[in-house]
């Protein structure tokens, strides 16, 4: 190989490092800078809820309203949020202009299916742990957005807590209600 080539190669690989570490780089500003939000996950056909190691999530602001179910597939669509008054964030209106310096947003793309892609639909899990997701009542996602729309995953919350793939899964996530006492019977 001649030295030209090898700069060559070696350029590459370098550019190639340098990609990957500059596509880490802006999530993990993005998970130290940007804004904390908790969003409501919805149900997703459970034949399809794993794929591999990976849990397929959906939200309830991915949901277009009327006005933009006609938008072109990719089309931008931005998400303004807002705090409700607990720690759940929840759409404040959905617009293809970029909301106003200020207002925290999720950037999304409209998919094939009428709804809105945010960057936020696949979680990695540990091999074998999706049976706990699956038989969650409530899922929940902690994202962290920044200035720009962008969000990238903090946590899962399943049943209100943060997602531990050591728990038992034969184990219910949460205590059952008491059942109530059955009436005495009447002797008969």
């Amino acid at each position: 190989m001649s030295h030209a080539m090898k700069i060559a190669f070696w350029a590459t690989v370098a550019g190639q490092i340098i990609l990957l570490l500059a596509f880490i780089g802006v999530k993990e500003n993005t998970l130290r800078t940007g804004t904390s939000v908790l969003l409501q996950t919805v149900p997703v056909d459970p034949r399809s809820l794993l794929q591999g190691d990976y849990v397929t999530l959906d939200y309830e602001i991915a949901e277009l309203p009327q006005s933009l179910r006609e938008a072109p597939i990719g089309e931008t669509v931005y998400v303004s949020l807002r705090k409700t008054g607990g720690e759940l964030w929840v759409s404040q209106g959905h617009s293809i202009l970029r909301p106003e310096k200020g207002v925290v947003f999720i950037k999304g793309t409209v998919n094939d299916r009428g709804r809105l892609d945010l960057g936020l639909g696949t979680y990695f899990i540990p091999e074998g742990t999706g049976s706990i997701i699956e038989r969650a009542q409530d899922v929940k996602v902690r994202a962290s957005v920044n200035s720009s729309g962008s969000a990238v995953i903090q946590e899962l919350l399943v049943d209100g807590e943060p997602f531990d793939p050591n728990r038992p899964q034969d184990l219910p996530l949460k205590e059952p209600p008491p059942r109530p006492a059955e009436p005495a019977k009447p002797p008969e």
